[in-house]
């Protein structure tokens, strides 16, 4: 608490990840030092909490109507995997559409992990394109389901080009 207090000036905010598996105990003292310190507590993790007992529900629930702002953030859209995309260097507008349509269907958490490991296997040179991609996802655990979605969605957007027969 020292550490933390005003004595030593303006602390910097404190983040804490996962904080859904926290049992009310711990929860509570976090907040505990927070309001006594006065420093920010920022409280990232997924909004449904791991299977628990009926008291620490009610008990978690007095802790979470404390909380002052809520942001929760949804599924990717289509912006937010091309930007993510163009940070990872991804090349080619198949590649762009390969994983805007992952992104959207899973998360940005996963997105990024099958970015990281395509940009390992380049070991960061040149660009990710839409054949490192599809080698990167047959290599993962949900690979054929998602590279299944990946070519079903092409084939529906080059059969929107065509038009009518």
């Amino acid at each position: 608490m020292n550490f933390l207090g005003a004595r030593y000036g303006p602390t910097r905010p404190l983040l804490v990840d996962e904080y859904q598996n926290f049992t009310p105990t711990v929860l509570r003292e976090l907040l505990h030092l927070q309001e006594r310190c006065g420093f920010a507590l920022l409280l990232a993790g997924n909004t449904h909490r791991l299977a628990g007992t009926r008291r620490d529900t009610h008990a978690v629930d007095q802790i979470e109507s404390r909380i002052g702002m809520r942001f929760e953030i949804g599924q990717p859209t289509r912006e937010d995997c091309v930007r993510i995309g163009a940070e990872h260097n991804v090349e080619g507008a198949d590649a762009y559409e390969a994983i805007a349509t992952y992104g959207q269907n899973t998360s940005l958490r996963a997105l990024c992990h099958l970015l990281q490991n395509c940009a390992a296997d380049t070991s960061g040179l040149g660009s990710i394109r839409l054949p490192r991609i599809e080698t990167t996802l047959r290599g993962m655990s949900c690979g054929g389901d998602v590279l299944r979605l990946l070519h079903e969605r092409r084939n529906a957007a080059a059969d929107d080009l065509r038009g009518p027969a």
